[in-house]
């Protein structure tokens, strides 16, 4: 096994911080623990855990509640710019180069920081990236994962969403990263208790930031057309891969979720 792997020595990390790698870790792969905080892929081909041992990302410190969303690598603050470039370091490292998904910081599609968590997607030609980071204490931890596109110019439906965080266990404070199509005008998060908070879009990529922990389990997805019509709504828990639709190409392929049943069309994406 690469060291990559191998999480650092407990004697060398802050207290409690091993115990919260693995489970990072563990939700990374799919894997859904008794009391997750964190949620970082909602498939992914690769996940690692690891420390930025002699790579410190000094944050910026704020008062408590600093959120920042930016779309694209324009919008960066310092320490966004920091996380982004952590990120691509680790997965250009040679120990993980089998299945190695290259992104340059053009590829940076949205990011996303709140008090001392910070997480990037990279939307790249040949998949996508994501990273997730704890930026609290004298070392930066982390985790990322990536995958290859399998259907790159399709979605499953106006809407996928590729990278999530929560606070509590599906619910509390919650970010959301993924892409969308181009039918896609509005994008809202609804909480599950009346309140919503509305998506950024730019060039096919979302990134959702909720202000407030009332996030709940049963929390939606919905998505509006240039006319305000509603045209999707799925659970925001739940990954493409686990909705009760199959989607199609053109030629009547089924390339998400399981044949059977009434299948969707899959949506074009366009990456500008």
């Amino acid at each position: 096994m690469s060291d990559l792997l191998r999480p650092p020595a407990d004697r060398d990390l802050p207290p409690g911080r091993a115990e919260r790698m693995r489970h990072d870790l563990l939700r990374a792969t799919r894997a859904r623990p008794r009391l997750p905080r964190r949620r970082l892929m909602a498939a992914v081909a690769t996940a690692l855990t690891l420390i930025a041992t002699g790579a410190v990302i000094h944050q910026v410190r704020d008062q408590p509640g600093t959120q920042v969303l930016a779309m694209g690598s324009g919008e960066l603050d310092g320490t966004l710019r920091r996380v982004a470039d952590q990120c691509l370091r680790w997965v250009d490292d040679p120990r993980s180069a089998e299945d190695r998904v290259p992104v340059t910081m053009a590829d940076l599609a949205v990011s996303v920081r709140q008090d001392d968590r910070a997480a990037v997607l990279f939307l790249g030609d040949a998949g996508y990236v994501a990273c997730d980071f704890d930026l609290g204490g004298r070392e930066s931890s982390g985790s990322y994962g990536r995958e290859a596109w399998q259907h790159r110019d399709w979605l499953p439906g106006p809407v996928q969403r590729l990278s999530l965080s929560s606070s509590d266990m599906d619910g509390g404070a919650v970010w959301a990263l993924g892409r969308v199509g181009a039918r896609v005008h509005r994008l809202v998060l609804e909480h599950g208790n009346g309140r919503t908070t509305v998506a950024r879009l730019r060039d096919g990529a979302f990134g959702i930031v909720t202000r407030t922990s009332d996030v709940r389990p049963g929390a939606e997805l919905v998505s509006y057309d240039s006319a305000g019509r509603e045209i999707d709504r799925r659970p925001l828990f739940r990954p493409s891969d686990e909705l009760p639709h199959c989607y199609t190409d053109p030629a009547g392929a089924v390339i998400y979720g399981t044949p059977g049943g009434k299948c969707l069309p899959a949506e074009r994406w366009d990456r500008q």
